[in-house]
């Protein structure tokens, strides 16, 4: 009766890694929506802020060019009104893109600590599925091990493989260059 125990306990295994994946990525789906807003709005209220400095701009130099006309000449002209106005939508022009970096870097690290739980799920899947096919006599120990062996791999060189993808993507490399360098990671 042991081998059933063993196709039962892979079983529930699979169900609940079924399971909590679904859950985790309703709750990753929520929170990079949240994410994707904030950036959203806070790249709207810069956009709000240049609107108000270009109008600001088209004042000076309607200044500029009037008293040109007026005058004949082309010295400096007085526009310390204008700049005071501008100051304070310079700063938090400055705040806003400032805040706007730092919410897309930490998109991008949420974003990698996702694609590596992904990866590290993907993994305890395929033991799972290893597991059962172990526990059912498909594949012997042997052949298991060489499995698991390169599951695990993908999981300890996320890393490498992840900037092996971006030098692609990038153009840096080709996609022959690529494959060669993952397929001699996971060798």
């Amino acid at each position: 009766m042991g081998i059933f125990d063993k196709v039962a306990k892979a079983a529930t295994n699979v169900g609940n890694s079924v399971l909590k994946t679904a859950t985790t990525v309703g709750s990753n789906v929520t929170t990079a929506a949240g994410e994707q807003a904030e950036l959203v709005s806070l790249k709207s209220q810069v956009n709000v802020i240049e609107e108000e400095l270009n109008a600001s701009y088209i004042q000076i130099g309607r200044k500029y060019v009037d008293y040109v006309i007026q005058t004949g000449e082309m010295p400096g002209i007085d526009i310390s009104d204008i700049l005071k106005l501008i100051d304070p939508k310079m700063t938090k022009k400055q705040e806003l893109e400032q805040k706007i970096i730092e919410l897309e870097k930490e998109i991008k690290e949420k974003n990698v600590l996702r694609e590596k739980q992904k990866v590290e799920e993907e993994f305890l899947e395929e033991k799972n599925k290893l597991d059962k096919a172990l526990a059912m006599d498909i594949i012997n120990q042997d052949d298991y091990d060489i499995k698991i062996t390169l599951a695990r791999k993908k999981v300890d060189n996320f890393e490498l493989i992840r900037k092996i993808e971006q030098q692609a993507e990038m153009g840096l490399i080709t996609n022959e260059e690529k494959a060669q360098k993952i397929e001699a990671l996971l060798k």
